[in-house]
């Protein structure tokens, strides 16, 4: 639903309903903006280190930081990885069909190979979501 706005006939005529707003009460509000996006990850991080203010304020800012990026980037693509594979078994299953297919025409070097590369693709299709947690711990270990 679409946010309803109530304007005054007078300032509809004469167009003050579309001006801008003054670059005082703009510059207000972005200073508070920013201040709350660089206060709010930077209380809510744990300080691990008894360095001095500066430097554990840097810190604890920069792990949470790159912390919550590994976290999104490393699970972006999880429902296209459930997509495939859910999709997997029935897309195996018609390829392994078609391989049959080929013993009836003849030509069965062509259908073992088809329907080895169709088991194959499927057992690493379903074998994928566990490649990619090895990936993410490997990361984690490095960084």
């Amino acid at each position: 639903m679409a946010k309803v706005q109530t304007i005054k006939f007078r300032d509809f005529m004469d167009g003050t309903w579309r001006q801008q707003p003054k670059k005082s009460e703009l510059k207000k509000l972005t200073d508070t903006l920013v201040k709350a996006g660089v206060m709010i990850p930077l209380a809510m991080a744990p300080v691990t280190s008894y360095a001095s203010a500066a430097e554990s304020v840097t810190v604890a800012g920069t792990h949470l930081v790159a912390g919550t990026t590994l976290q999104i980037l490393a699970h972006a693509l999880d429902p296209v990885t459930q997509i495939l594979v859910a999709l997997s078994l029935p897309v195996a299953s018609v390829v392994i069909i078609g391989g049959c297919f080929f013993f009836m025409f003849g030509k069965s070097e062509k259908a073992w190979s088809t329907i080895q590369n169709a088991g194959l693709g499927y057992i690493l299709i379903q074998l994928s979501p566990l490649f990619i947690k090895v990936l993410e711990q490997v990361g984690k270990s490095i960084a």
